[in-house]
This record gives structure tokens, sequence and C-alpha cells, in this order.
């Protein structure tokens, strides 16, 4: 009997998480099986319902296998924090991208990877080095003895030899006032962590000893460049700078785990506010007294930038803690309030000495606009996301002045809205504008931070019963992707919300409501958004089902569906595989309009159909239209003319281009392959034209580069600089005999030597003419200010020898005498004369525009100049 994709996934847990009591979660099934997070979710709560499993809900949902010992552990794990990172304020927020990368460097084989901590100053760099290295501890990876050596680089910025001795150590003598040998950072960190604070103030030379002992194992004392002193140490690293300006690229690349951590400010309401009271109940332990806190203090505190963000809040904290301290007379407890702030009267928080943080509602701290049940209902009613955009940000920022103008879309949660809203535009092919994005993440603050429960939700479905099936299916689509991107919540008051906010863009019900059900990770995802997108509407719904997915599994995910939507239009179901009867007889009894299941699903099938139910046609005119379409053609191509032939063409004439032709000819593997020789403009004009006659062409060979497009081209310098390997794989292959290219490359290397130049002229004194040359490649050189490379001279002497005997014998090109000019062409073609003055009065010769065209083709990428 074959096993079902639930039971599979089951399988494949039972091996990897039976005997894991710390638990998965849905994304970490993902490596299991290749299919969806949202299938994984339905499988295991699933799984959960059958006594299989048990759902701890943590954030993200932990799922355990459900034995006698996992009961017993999960009942220890609530008393007990899972390791040294589930203490710090943001692990499964906006820290959880962090964290995970953190846990990775500590786990990695083998000593463990560098990690560099950036973000601004008092976003908690320290304290998460800190943590690192428990978790560290915890998990064995050093011993218990071994030390973390905390080390600021700014306290050395201006002595760069004492932070290497500080780093190193030195020896006796290393330096006046060195009396003794001193042991360094590295000895005391040696089989521990070594954390440098502002490692952008280290020096050049010091990132470079580093670098060279994270390759190496290995450092030397200053003044000892003998005495080897192997060391294993873990690096911690932090800079407020951009690391990839601060630091050398060669240090930089050593240290694969780079972590930015967000300023406070822009991390969720939810752990502003555990910062906060976590700092505050921090005191009132200290003090041993509760905290009466002002609820409007506390918004001021979590609502407010902070320049030096949780250090300087901390510091914050403890001051007012102090100062209430002092002027409290030993009183039961500590009353905190702002004295800029009109409090009195009004709510009092209470921060309990005992008793752990975590008693403030968070909601209460929100804005009240953003709070405000009205409005929301009054949105639902309306649906009007201008309206509700307006209205709120006029609330907080004019009328209240509690928030900047730009202030509430920033931050950890707008950025993760963003990343949801955008993969949903690829999913459904639609255009979701800056005030539907605004009221998203207005919508979704609100449904974050609300208690509101199923009877308020019951109350918002009602109200906007008005809503269309596919601003409905779009609501739900971005609910998935919310709780993907942003917090894995049930939100419960956000779907009516959000199908209010998308019932004009999602449009009206299509006659025919479209599926496809694919299996693969994303296939389903793949074929939906690429019909949606070309047609410009949100036509399919997408299911990923897993390669192991029954038709009985297909099924119970399609009834699922129309239960949800309850919708009486016709339904066509796009399958790439399964029983289409046994789907046509079950979903026929759950859909009161017409269905049509068709298989064997393509991206031309659902573009097609995506079209046509666009279009409103009826159910029977796509019936009609489809029998027999998708039939498969088999079409063979044999392609556009076999290669079978080699160009060769130089800049100086076709004498040089039938010299490289015989040198390559003699090596040539097939009798069969054609090399043809042509001049350089001709070639390039037929290049620019896409000529017939370059078909078949397997190589084109020039002593000057050209864009040849889909055309291999190979120039003569790197024919005689590239690796023969590379050659003889991206150029040659098949075309030379196995061991003819090295000798080729010889000939070729010979012909462009200053003595084969001379052995080309016909008439003109070899020595003189060469000599005369070098004087006015020179004169090029001073006044470019550069030296030529090899190449480049050898191909320069080539062809200005020959070009002054072409031009005596009246054989100049002038094919490109009239040609318009670029600027920095006709500055070259200016200022030509004064170069060749000696050569013009000796020869009697005046060069033809075509001819200096030529030369500043064949220097123009080392003269022209270079882009601002």
């Amino acid at each position: 009997m074959t096993m079902s994709a639930k039971d599979k996934l089951y399988q494949s847990i039972l091996t990897h998480y039976s005997g894991n009591h710390s638990g998965f979660t849905a994304l970490d099934c993902a490596n299991l099986v290749p299919i969806g997070r949202s299938v994984i979710s339905h499988y295991l709560n699933r799984l959960c319902d059958d006594g299989k499993l048990i759902k701890e809900n943590t954030r993200p949902v932990r799922f355990f296998v459900n034995t006698a010992q996992t009961r017993s552990v999960l009942a220890r794990v609530e008393k007990k924090a899972l390791d040294a990172f589930s203490r710090l304020i943001g692990v499964e927020g906006s820290l959880a991208q962090a964290v995970l990368m953190c846990r990775s460097a500590v786990d990695y084989p083998t000593g463990g990877l560098p990690v560099l901590l950036a973000g601004e100053s008092g976003v908690g760099k320290s304290h998460l080095a800190s943590v690192i290295y428990d978790y560290a501890l915890e998990r064995g990876v050093i011993a218990a003895d071994k030390p973390l050596i905390e080390l600021n680089c700014a306290d050395y910025a201006n002595n760069p030899e004492l932070l290497s001795g500080t780093l190193f150590g030195y020896i006796k003598g290393a330096f006046t006032g060195a009396d003794r040998e001193k042991r360094g950072a590295f000895d005391e960190a040696d089989g521990g962590f070594l954390f440098l604070d502002e490692v952008h103030r280290l020096s050049a030379e010091n990132q470079e000893k580093l670098f060279l002992f994270m390759d190496k194992g290995y450092f030397y004392r200053l003044g000892d460049n003998r005495t080897r002193r192997p060391a294993s140490i873990r690096f911690i690293f932090a800079t407020t700078e951009n690391i990839d300006t601060v630091l050398l690229n060669t240090f930089r690349r050593r240290i694969p785990v780079r972590v930015t951590l967000p300023n406070f400010i822009s991390r969720p309401l939810t752990e502003r506010v555990a910062q906060v009271e976590y700092f505050l109940h921090c005191e009132a332990r200290s003090l041993a007294r509760d905290i009466h806190l002002d609820a409007a203090l506390m918004h001021q505190l979590v609502m407010s930038p902070i320049r030096g963000n949780i250090g300087e809040l901390k510091n914050q904290i403890k001051v007012m803690c102090a100062s209430a301290w002092s002027d409290g007379d030993n009183a039961k407890f500590i009353t905190l309030s702002s004295p800029h702030l009109h409090s009195g009267g009004g709510e009092m928080l209470l921060i309990s000495h005992r008793d752990r943080a975590g008693n403030v509602d968070v909601s209460m701290l929100l804005p009240k606009a953003m709070r405000d049940d009205v409005i929301f209902k009054e949105f639902c009613h309306s649906g009007n996301t201008l309206l509700l955009n307006r209205k709120l940000e006029q609330l907080l920022t004019t009328i209240g002045g509690v928030l900047n103008p730009a202030s509430p879309y920033s931050g950890y949660v707008w950025q993760n809205t963003m990343h949801a809203i955008n993969e949903l535009e690829n999913l459904t092919g639609l255009t979701f504008s800056q005030d539907h994005r605004k009221a998203v993440w207005l919508c979704l603050n609100y449904a974050l931070h609300h208690a509101g429960g199923a009877a308020q939700a019951d109350e918002l479905r009602a109200i906007t019963d008005y809503v269309s099936s596919k601003a409905r299916l779009l609501a739900g689509e971005c609910v998935d992707l919310l709780r993907q991107h942003v917090v894995n919540e049930a939100f419960l008051l956000l779907p009516p919300l959000l199908g209010s906010a998308f019932n004009t863009l999602a449009g009206d019900d299509d006659l025919i409501q479209g599926v496809i059900v694919s299996h693969g990770r994303s296939t389903a995802s793949s074929l939906a958004g690429i019909a949606n997108q070309l047609t410009g509407g949100y036509i399919f719904k997408a299911f990923d089902m897993p390669n192991a997915t029954s038709t009985r599994e297909i099924i119970d995910m399609l009834i699922k569906h129309l239960d949800a939507i309850k919708q009486s239009a016709g339904l066509i179901i796009l399958v790439d595989m399964g029983s289409l009867k046994a789907i046509y007889e079950e979903i026929k009894l759950h859909l009161h309009g017409e269905l049509l299941v068709i298989n064997n699903v393509s991206t031309a099938m659902a573009l097609d159909i995506a079209s046509k139910i666009q279009s409103r046609l009826a159910m029977k005119d796509i019936i009609d239209s489809v029998k027999g379409a998708y039939e498969v053609e088999t079409r063979y191509y044999a392609g556009v003319l076999p290669g079978n032939k080699i160009i060769i063409t130089c800049i100086s004439g076709e004498g040089i281009s039938h010299k490289l032709k015989d040198i390559v000819q003699r090596y040539l593997a097939c009798d069969q392959i054609d090399i043809v020789t042509m001049e350089y403009d001709d070639v390039k004009w037929k290049i620019a034209r896409s000529d017939p006659a370059l078909n078949g062409t397997r190589l084109i060979i020039t002593t000057t580069d050209l864009d040849a497009g889909y055309i291999p081209l190979l120039s003569v310098e790197q024919l005689i600089k590239e690796k023969t390997a590379v050659l003889r794989r991206d150029y040659f292959t098949d075309l030379l005999t196995s061991d003819g290219l090295e000798t080729m490359i010889d000939e070729v290397v010979k012909l462009f030597t200053v003595e084969g130049v001379a052995g080309r002229l016909n008439f003109l004194n070899p020595v003189v003419i060469i000599d005369e040359v070098d004087a006015v490649i020179k004169q090029y050189e001073s006044f470019y200010k550069i030296h030529f490379e090899s190449y480049l001279r050898i191909n320069l002497f080539m062809h200005l020898a020959l070009m002054i005997e072409r031009v005596m014998v009246n054989a100049g090109m002038r094919n490109r005498d009239d040609a318009q000019l670029t600027a920095d062409q006709h500055a070259f073609v200016a200022g030509h004369d004064t170069f060749f003055l000696a050569l013009n009065r000796k020869y009697h010769i005046a060069l033809p525009v075509t001819e200096v065209l030529m030369i500043y083709e064949i220097m123009e990428p080392w003269i022209a100049p270079q882009p601002a």
C-alpha cells in the first residue's frame, strides 16, 4: 500500500526528531519533504489531531513527538529556558535571523566560525557577544574554564603598536620600556572567545596580522618574528560602521557570519515594551520595591527614538529610578512619571519586584487611533484605504503629535510586511499601491495588538459580507504570507479587514474560478504566478502538494478550499497528475456551479485558461475551445547550419589574417572545418546586421576586441595570455589536435614579435621604420601618461609599420572618412598630426581619417576617459 504524504512526513519526523526534546517547527520540516510551509503546517496540525504529535504554542509554534518521555520533558521546558539565546528579547521576532546565524556559527565543526556584529551604538552587540559565549558553554564546544576576553580597539586607535602588543604580547626589548616578556589577549583567549569591539579602529597592519592568524592558527609576539605561538580562538567582532568600507577586503572575507542588529525604535512594539519592562523589573528587584509607572511615561519610552538605543534606555531608566528612590524617603513603592507629560490621574502600570516582567498590556500603549474600534469598523463598511490612511496619519502626527510623519512606516514590522506584499504581487499578478501597503500595515498592527476574539471577528465578517470571494481569497493569501514573514499569529481580526482593503483591487468575482494543483515545493505557485502576472489579474489559486500526495489528499485540500469561499461560480481545476474521475466525482458534491478538471497542466495551458476566464467566457465555450488544444507536439530542429568555420580578422589588414590562418590550419583536428579571413570592418558590419554569412561560425579570432553577440570571440591577447586549459575548454573544444594548442600559441607569439613585424614589410627598411614607430608610440604614452602593455605595443608596431607602407602606395583605407565622429574620436583625430609630424614629412604622406580611427580603436581601451 502506498504511504500518504502525511505519513511520510511523520516517518521523517520520527527519524530526525523522535529523541529531540527541543522540538521542531514547520520551517524545520521544510528540509525533510519538498513541499510548501503552509501544507506542512496543515499536516502537522492533522498529526496533532491524530495524537501523534504535541503542539506548544510558542512563536513560532513548536511540535514534539508524543511520547511519555516527551511529555515529561515539556513539563520541565516551561520552567527552564531552551538555551542561552532564548533569554534575548526578540529571539522569535526581530532577532530570529540573527540568533539563527549565531547558533550556526557556534555549532559549526572544527572550531566554529568568526562572527561580525554590526549596528548602531547601544543596540546590544556586547550583550549578544556574551550570549554567544554562554551558548558555546552550554553546547560544550569550549571548556567551562575558558574565558570570553573583551577588548575595545577604539582605546588603542592612536597607538597601533600598543594594540599589537596588547593582542599578541611582546618580548623583552621589543620597544622602549619592554623590560620583560608579556602575554597578550591571544594567550588569554586560547581555547575560548576573543571579542574585539569597534574592530574598524584596527590599523591595516593589525587587520593583516589577525587574518593571517585566522588562516594559519599561530601568531608572533611583537618583536619576535621567529617563534610561532599556536592558539585556538573563536572570534566575535563588532562595529558601528559600514563593514564593506571600513575593513580590508582580505580581512572581511575571512568573516563569513555577519549579523546586523536593528536599532531600538525599529523593533516591534512588543519587543520595545518587553525591553523597558525588563529594565524596570531589574531596578525594582535591586531596590526591593514595586514600581508604579505612569502609562504616559511608558508610552514615551517605547515610542521615542533613543540616540543610544538599548544602552541609553537602560541608563535613562536607572537614573529615573535613582531619582525617585532619593525623593521617595524610603516609600513602600517607587513612582515614576515624567515632568514633561501631563500625568496625574492617568493610568498607572505596576512593575513588581517579585514577579517577572510581562504584565503590561501592549495594546494600551499604542496610540489611541491605532486601537480605535470605531475607525476600523467604519473601514470595514467602506473599504476606503485612502481615507483610513489619511485619518490615522492625521491622528497620529498632526492632532495627537505622538509620531513623526515618516516614522510609522519603518521598522521591523513594516519591512517584513513589505516583503510579504512583494511576494503576494508575484503570486497574484496584482500591483499593490503605497496606499494599499500602508493600509495592510495599519490593519496588521490593529490585529496584532488587539485583544478582540472570535466574537469581534464574526462581527467584522458580518460587516464585510459585501466583499467578493476573490478579495477574501486574496486576504487569505496575504495573511498566510504575513504569518511567514512577520509573526506566526492567528490574526482572527485580520482577514475581514484585508478583505475590505482588497475588494476594489481584486475586482468582481469571475464567472469561473481557477485552481492549480501540482506536486512539488512551488510548482503550482510558479505556474499560477506566471499566468496571473501575464493576465494582470488574480485568476488562479495555487496549491503546492508533496510529491507523494495521493488523490485523496488533493480532494480533501480542494474541499476545504471550497468550504472556505462558499461561492457558486464555476470552477476549473488544473492538475499535473491524478485520477480526474475521482477528483470530479467528489468535488462536484461540494460545488453548486459547473466543474472542469484538466490534467497535465503546463504554463501554456494555465495562461490560455486564465485569459479565457478573464474574458468571462462561459464554461461551455471554454470546454469547446480546449478539446484537443493541449496535445503534445514534437518537432525536431537541426539548428541554424552546423558549426563549420572559423573567421580570422585583423584590423591591420588581411596579410596578418592569412598568417594566422596558416598557423591555425596546421593544428586543426578536422579537415571539414574551414578557416575564413575577413576584413575587420566587414566583420563588424556583418555582426551588426546579423548577416546570414556568419551562420555556422564556431569561433572568431581577432587582433582587436569586438562585440560578437552569441558567436564565441577570441582576441589574440587572450590567446597569448589565457591558460591553455581555459582556451581548450571555452574556445577550441574538438577543433585542434590534442597536443596542438600549445605549439600553435608559440607560433602566434612568434608572429607578433618585433622580428615578425619586420618580416612583413615589403620595401621599407625594417630597422628604421620600427625605430620611427617606436618614437610615435612613446609620444602617445607620454601624452596619455600611460605605459602600454607588451601585447598592445606588438599590435601597434605591426599596425603602424604596415599602415605607413600602405599609405605610401596609395592603398590606405578610406571607407569611414565621412563617418560621424564621437567627441573622443574627434579629439583623437585632431591631435594625430602632432604625433606623426616627422613621419609625414619624411615619407610625404597624409593619413586618411579611416586609418586614424583604426589606431584609435586599437588604443581605445587604454586611453578612453573613465566615467566619473
